[in-house]
């Protein structure tokens, strides 16, 4: 299917851009698009450098997936363009389509993001039609988990059922690690939520409340934590461990990884 049928609505292709947010650093736009729609806008409002990246009236945007593949994002008017940013506004155009609507790139550009609208629809086609809106990956297993920081943010706050699920009921040892730095800090889960109680306090607090990542917090900012971090599971224990056999199992791992001598485990 080409992507010229998505336009339909607009009346001016000439006068569009499309945007084609890619991973730069910590920042995965399709978690910004998952998550909520006001983060999402605020990634169509940087101008660029010397000259403005989107100088048309119309920004129709995409979050990379991986690779070549982009997930639909809307179609934004740009209201005012007078100050640092752009004022912009997400059209009701194909609102029905935004995450749900994937297309596949094949120009020669692999780093660009500002593109004309000819060059896309010349290099570009559609592949998928996802039956509901993204927000988030869907739970494979626990044994896979090994999730930065912006991507279990996604999953937390969009309290994704599958997830949400499957991690309450499970308790056990769990692995934070720096990536800046290499270093480690090992947690224990044994409330009533399981692992997904104790990791939620980290993507709303981004310490959970340990001593040594609260000084860490303090000293670099939430914005630290939220680029460098990645979670992870060592152990998961039976319904009929007690949290004392779970704590035991806590300081071995801490044992294992020296994660006290080297890393964020004050005790």
């Amino acid at each position: 299917m080409k992507i010229d049928l998505l336009l339909t609505a607009l009346k001016d292709y000439s006068n569009c851009r499309i945007h084609l947010a890619k991973t730069a650093g910590g920042s995965r736009p399709l978690e910004v698009l998952a998550r909520n729609d006001s983060g999402w806008k605020n990634w169509q409002k940087y101008k660029g450098g010397g000259r403005e990246r989107f100088p048309e009236k119309h920004i129709i945007t995409f979050a990379q997936i991986s690779g070549n593949k982009f997930l639909f994002g809307g179609i934004f008017e740009i209201t005012d363009r007078s100050g640092e940013e752009y004022d912009v506004e997400l059209l009701d155009v194909h609102k029905d389509l935004i995450g749900r609507l994937v297309i596949e790139y094949s120009g020669d550009n692999k780093r660009g993001t500002a593109f004309t609208y000819d060059y896309i629809i010349n290099n570009s086609k559609i592949c998928e039609l996802y039956p509901t809106r993204y927000r988030g990956e869907v739970f494979d297993s626990i044994s896979v988990i090994n999730h930065e920081y912006c991507s279990l943010e996604t999953i937390v706050k969009n309290e994704l059922p599958d997830w949400k699920t499957a991690l309450s009921k499970v308790k056990g040892v769990y692995l934070l690690t720096d990536q800046n730095t290499g270093k480690h800090y090992v947690g224990s889960a044994y409330g009533n939520d399981g692992i997904w109680g104790r990791w939620s306090q980290y993507i709303y607090n981004y310490n959970g409340g340990n001593k040594e990542l609260v000084q860490l917090t303090c000293e670099h900012g939430e914005e630290y934590f939220k680029n460098n971090f990645k979670f992870t599971v060592l152990e998961t224990v039976g319904s009929s461990a007690t949290d004392e056999e779970i704590i035991q199992k806590e300081s071995l791992w801490k044992e294992k990884l020296m994660s006290k001598s080297f890393g964020y485990n004050a005790n």
